[in-house]
């Protein structure tokens, strides 16, 4: 008996550990499901941010955004949607692992490249699947019908091709079926399924499609034995032959009305090519309908109106920039995000430039690239859609009235430059067509909240094969100017841009003055507000640098990965340098380089910062309150001038700024309250 009932509680151990193995194991998949899919798609709206997936424990996913769960208190996923989300990328293949799903809706996306040819291995038990509106092309994959238990099948607006798989008809749960706004051929399949309700709307505007609802189809016995394209070669001929053979009767047999006839004829011609015009024109749209919905694969489409309304009507005061295609606008949205708007010029042919920076710049995505949200194609307007960098460009903190220049201490310029050489090596060497700017320059070259570099401008970008001839041709220095040597090409231009970054001056400035193209560099070329504090050698390695990347031959200029691992040595240097700064024992390296900046920064004609001597300790310094760390830096009624540095901020433990009675010029920082007047 004691035997028995031993064995009976061992089985209800064994089952209680199956059980629990079985719900972790479910648990684990679906995470490594969200975990593909979140990592697989660009999300330039953040919807998925709430995905924190480290921290998933069972239930916990049931709460994201757009899941649904068998039961919360599990973490089995019934459902996906994702719907209308600006989500960009291809069909996520990590859904797989979502093993209980039971559907799946992704419309009005940016999803493009092709439906997997798997399609049932990897949602082989949904009962909805919703790919509409997005920017799907290729053929429609027979495998879809082996997913016996769709009932829901969305695939209009997109841009796929081909028949569509006759074998769907079979499905035997369909309800409901759309493949309207696509480019697809053939015959509409027959449907067993009596639930299904089918009209002309579920397949309109694919103008190859036919069979019932559709027009019929041509089954005659005479095109499926005779080569079309002979016989109109034949009926062409023919009618040609017969037109001369009665005009040349008429002229001979009935010479006066002939010449009643020939105006009558030219008159049916006008008439002829005003209905030609007007086919031309609609010809046109539906061209322009066909592209916008090729632009779609790269970024989401947005609406003029939307942005007419986040702007006030493109309202001057929204205005932040004019650029060379058109004027920038910040847009806010009733969701919050700000984002930035380009209204291209409407007085110029600017269509090239604008499919070019969607085609370009939409399929690119890297830290140091200018996020493109999206566009808009209306009328005869022209938009396009960015995030919104609020430290605007590089050239107006180089080079603003406002001497905003004298924020930037040369760490920052370095941690810029090597930003920008990243964004570039990646595109030159990282991306798999390698990718050409083309027009790189300080302009082009935003900020972030952080200072962090963003390129932009790609509406003449280039793709490369990795063997094209303009790694060849970039020996010559004519290359520069055909459109070939465009990697060195970009050197160059990172080179001048570097220059302006370390001596201050503008292009122009540098070649009408002491040319450092035509020189080696010395520490008289880099700007004065630079100079004197410690890194004076790793200023004129800089120029060095940048000189090697303006070498009037091609081929002596180094790649950008070579600059990239040069400008990396240079921030080693300053790291190297900042570390044998002597420390008090009362503050962090990060406190005393902020201090230091903010020193070297303040015009101070009272010399009152005179105690701030950096060999003592810091807490005895003039306007230093709290002791281990210190909280309060008072430097209030001292006839101080001029700006703070940015890295202010890297006084870590400080919360009160005190600067009322100066006359200084001040952003307010978040975490840190401050006293100005």
């Amino acid at each position: 008996m004691e035997n028995t009932n031993f064995i009976t509680f061992l089985g209800f151990l064994l089952v209680l550990l199956l059980s629990r193995i079985c719900v972790c194991s479910a648990v684990e998949s679906d995470v490594h499901c969200l975990k593909s899919i979140k990592d697989s798609l660009h999300d330039p709206f953040n919807y998925l941010d709430s995905w924190d997936l480290n921290k998933a424990i069972e239930g916990s996913i049931c709460h994201y955004v757009g899941i649904n769960c068998w039961d919360n208190g599990e973490s089995k996923i019934l459902s996906i949607k994702l719907a209308s989300m600006g989500l960009v990328g291809e069909f996520p293949r990590g859904i797989r692992y979502c093993t209980s799903l039971t559907g799946l809706d992704l419309s009005g996306n940016s999803l493009y490249g092709a439906i997997p040819s798997d399609i049932s291995s990897i949602v082989a038990f949904v009962t909805l699947l919703d790919l509409s509106n997005n920017a799907l092309s290729g053929d429609i994959p027979p495998d879809i019908a082996n997913c016996q238990y769709i009932n829901v099948l969305k695939l209009n607006d997109n841009d796929l091709e081909g028949e569509i798989p006759s074998s769907i008809g079979y499905l035997p749960r369909l309800k409901t079926f759309s493949v309207a706004n696509n480019h697809l051929t053939g015959l509409v399949p027959a449907f067993v399924s009596e639930q299904i309700f089918i009209t002309a709307e579920n397949f309109a505007h694919n103008s190859e499609l036919c069979g019932k609802p559709l027009k019929g189809c041509e089954d005659s016995w005479i095109w499926k034995h005779i080569d079309r394209a002979s016989f109109i070669k034949a009926f062409v001929t023919g009618w040609v032959l017969f037109f001369t053979l009665g005009l040349v009767l008429c002229l001979f047999l009935f010479p006066g009305n002939s010449i009643n006839k020939i105006v009558s004829l030219d008159t049916w011609k006008l008439t002829s090519r005003k209905r030609r015009s007007t086919s031309g024109n609609e010809e046109e749209i539906s061209s322009q309908h066909h592209k916008i919905l090729k632009l779609e694969k790269f970024v989401t489409r947005m609406s003029l109106k939307e942005l007419q309304n986040a702007t006030s009507d493109f309202s001057e005061d929204y205005l932040v920039g004019i650029g060379m295609l058109g004027k920038v606008y910040k847009a806010f949205l009733p969701n919050g995000w700000t984002l930035a708007v380009k209204k291209l010029n409407d007085w110029e042919d600017l269509e090239d430039e604008f499919v070019s920076e969607i085609t370009t710049l939409g399929g690119l995505r890297h830290r140091n690239l200018l996020p493109l949200i999206g566009f808009c194609a209306e009328k005869q307007e022209r938009l396009l859609v960015y995030k919104y960098m609020p430290n605007g460009s590089l050239h107006d903190w180089l080079h603003s009235e406002e001497d905003e220049a004298k924020n930037l201490d040369f760490p920052l310029r370095v941690k810029i430059a090597l930003g920008i050489a990243k964004g570039l090596a990646w595109l030159h060497h990282g991306y798999e067509l390698h990718v050409t700017h083309g027009v790189i320059s300080t302009r082009c070259i935003l900020l972030d909240q952080n200072l962090e570099p963003k390129i932009s401008n790609f509406w003449e970008a280039k793709f490369w094969s990795k063997n094209d001839i303009a790694l060849s041709w970039s020996l010559f220095p004519v290359a520069e100017y055909s459109g070939l040597g465009s990697y060195k090409q970009d050197i160059y231009c990172f080179g001048v841009v570097l220059i302006e970054m370390v001596t201050g001056k503008e292009p122009h400035e540098l070649t009408s003055s002491r040319n450092l193209f035509d020189h080696s560099p010395c520490l008289l070329d880099a700007d004065i507000d630079l100079l004197g504090k410690g890194v004076d050698d790793l200023i004129l390695q800089s120029l060095e640098l940048a000189c090697e990347c303006v070498k009037f031959f091609p081929n002596e200029r180094p790649t950008m990965l070579e600059v990239y691992d040069a400008l990396k040595n240079i921030s080693q240097g300053l790291r190297d340098w900042i570390r044998t700064i002597p420390l008090s024992s009362d503050t962090s390296k990060s406190d005393f380089y902020s201090l230091k900046s903010i020193k070297d920064s303040l015009q101070d004609p009272s010399n009152s910062l005179a105690s701030w001597d950096f060999s003592n300790a810091i807490c005895g310094f003039l306007g230093i309150e709290g002791w281990n760390p210190y909280e309060t830096l008072d430097l209030s009624s001292n006839k101080f001038s001029g700006n703070l540095p940015p890295n202010t901020a890297n006084c870590k433990y400080l919360n009160f700024l005190m600067l009322n009675n100066n006359n200084l010029t001040l952003v307010k920082g978040d975490g840190v309250e401050v006293g100005f007047e």
